[in-house]
């Protein structure tokens, strides 16, 4: 007896193998990403899961906090190639971007999706590098010509101006290429694919045979055997109709047909638990906390508003945001490699509570800011920057046009009059850019009135630390790997308590009222061009660094000194004794206003001499 071998199924492999042609094969076949893409194609349950989660990872659109950013993201059409790459990211664990540099290798002209599936890696160089890529619009066509791309490095772009960023977040025993999450229900998967054929293929065949038709009245020819089955087959079978026949034919005497009726099968209860437990599983692979999310509906469960919230905050903490972050981070390095730095988001905040003393929202305030620096320095028109202002920003027009409307001219005098200085836009924006040093991490090692004549020599005491990657709205041009400067505004204070003794400005009590937020000095120049027209003779900019609040005002900045708790190169009692032994001589003349209170400057920073009956 010939024993018949039942066939046994095979997990597709996606081992990582070099090529004798440079690139690392992806699978045996070397084909592993077209087959995850089969999976999706081929399972309707994975298949939502893949989509639906791919959107809520692209949310909104990409945004920044940054004017020239936003400006970026609409000439690249990045809204488009981050959607794509989004889904690449759910299905292939995993995506690439094709960045092109401008003919002047000064920024970035293009940033373009490039299918995850066509990309394979070049081996590691002698430090564990990929520096390149190969790229192939068919892998499984030997005959499909295979180019090869530097790999993303912005001080490559000379050489190579056209390069593939290549995302591949860790995999646990993968180096080359990453896995999509649900790597583990694959064969879940493949079973869910293969429950699809077999019901098409029973509806294609009626369900199986119903029963058998058996004729006793010889056999006739095959073509009168046809024609028998044919018109049999007319009237009993089709789609309307309980399924196919079988039919024989005898030579039995009585020459009358039989019919034999087959009992159906269990198949369909048995298909129908592989079908719920198919789709749990899964679920379970692409982490999902609640089928409700995705519609569908759990056995016993009455699906709870409450219940379904939580779910979806879970789900979106633990799944959706480690994913967003993926995506923003990849694209900040762009952004700075185009010049252009900025804080990119996959999502739009939540709105801010309206109240009396915040108009709008922290993004809105520092996109007006850029605005509003480029009418100044001509980079755009006063209309120009209306329509942004109300077409991006949602600014109402009269206020934007508001913006750019200007005082009355004043005297041409040195100082500024706290007639003419409206600071609220300028507080709003360094409140919401102000920031609080982190204490476990940051030593303060040095608290001292700002000096202009001395900044430039406090700078250079520390220049033998490394100066760390910039781009990042975190980092000050004065900063490096051990030391960190910023700035609190101060009061003037008397008394044992230390309690203020006159009124001050609205600027100034919330300044003070900051709380520990301290600002570096890039925040306090960028809110300088937040009013328009308030400086010296109608000026486009008001020098919050040297007016601080306005004439008169008993206030000035502090600079303030940290130093990067348990580095192992200088520690905090090194670090002062470079300060002392500095002596702090200028190395060039500035103006000295900076170093004083309004109060302290001719007419106690005012246009016009005035009568005083306060001391100082």
């Amino acid at each position: 007896m010939e024993l018949i071998k039942l066939k046994e199924y095979q997990e597709r492999s996606y081992a990582e193998a070099p090529s004798k042609e440079g690139y690392v094969n992806y699978g045996d076949d070397n084909l592993f990403p077209q087959y995850l893409i089969d999976l999706y194609k081929s399972s309707a349950t994975h298949n939502a899961l893949c989509t639906s989660i791919a959107y809520m990872i692209f949310g909104d659109g990409v945004q920044a906090d940054t004017l020239d950013a936003r400006l970026k993201i609409q000439e690249w059409g990045l809204d488009d190639e981050v959607r794509k790459a989004c889904l690449d990211l759910k299905i292939q664990g995993g995506f690439a971007l094709e960045v092109v540099y401008s003919l002047d290798r000064t920024t970035i002209s293009k940033v373009r999706h490039c299918p995850f599936e066509n990309i394979r890696s070049a081996e590691v160089d002698e430090d564990e590098n990929v520096e390149f890529y190969y790229y192939s619009k068919d892998w499984s066509d030997k005959r499909c010509e295979t180019e090869v791309v530097r790999a993303f490095d912005p001080e490559e772009a000379v050489e190579h101006p056209v390069q593939i960023l290549y995302v591949k977040p860790f995999s646990p025993g993968s180096y080359y290429y990453p896995k999509p999450d649900y790597i583990g229900s694959v064969d879940y998967i493949e079973l869910d694919k293969e429950i699809g054929k077999y019901h098409i293929a029973n509806i294609l065949n009626g369900m199986a045979p119903s029963f058998h038709l058996a004729w006793s009245n010889g056999t006739p020819s095959a073509e009168e055997r046809r024609k028998i089955r044919n018109e049999v087959e007319r009237q009993l079978s089709g789609a309307r109709n309980a399924g196919k026949f079988i039919m024989t034919f005898s030579d039995q005497p009585d020459r009358k047909p039989s019919f034999e009726a087959f009992p159906l099968s269990d198949a369909d209860k048995q298909y129908q638990f592989l079908s719920e437990e198919v789709v749990a599983k899964i679920m379970v692979g692409h982490r999902v906390t609640s089928p409700m999310m995705f519609g569908v509906m759990a056995p016993g469960k009455l699906g709870g508003g409450l219940e379904l919230k939580t779910a979806e905050e879970i789900f979106k903490s633990e799944v959706i945001n480690p994913y967003q972050l993926i995506v923003t981070r990849s694209l900040q390095s762009v952004f700075n490699a185009a010049g252009t730095p900025a804080t990119v988001t996959l999502y739009t905040p939540e709105a801010e509570e309206a109240n009396v003393e915040v108009s709008y929202t922290g993004i809105q305030i520092s996109s007006a800011v850029d605005i509003i620096s480029k009418v100044a320095t001509n980079e755009l028109t006063g209309p120009q920057a209306v329509q942004l202002l109300v077409a991006m920003l949602g600014f109402d027009r009269t206020t934007a046009e508001g913006l750019f409307a200007g005082p009355q001219p004043t005297p041409p005098v040195e100082e500024l009059s706290s007639e003419v200085v409206d600071l609220t836009l300028a507080c709003d924006y360094l409140i919401q850019m102000g920031e609080e040093v982190d204490e476990d991490e940051w030593e303060l090692i040095d608290a001292r009135k700002v000096d202009y004549d001395t900044e430039a020599q406090q700078d250079a005491m520390w220049t033998f630390a490394s100066v760390p990657s910039y781009g990042s709205p975190d980092v000050s041009d004065q900063d490096n790997d051990l030391i960190k400067v910023r700035y609190a505004y101060m009061p003037k204070v008397t008394g044992s308590q230390g309690t203020a003794t006159y009124e001050s400005r609205d600027f100034c009590k919330k300044m003070v009222g900051a709380g520990n937020r301290v600002w570096k000095k890039e925040d306090i120049e960028a809110a300088s061009n937040a009013n328009p027209g308030w400086g010296p003779n109608g000026a486009s900019t008001y020098d919050l660094f040297l007016y601080k609040g306005g004439g008169s005002c008993q206030h000035f900045w502090e600079r303030r000194t940290f130093l990067k708790k348990d580095n192992k190169r200088i520690s905090v009692n090194q670090a002062r004794a470079i300060i002392r032994e500095a002596g702090l001589a200028p190395l060039e003349q500035n103006d000295p206003k900076v170093a004083k209170r309004p109060r302290d400057m001719a007419n106690r920073g005012f246009l016009e001499p005035k009568t005083w009956t306060t001391p100082k």
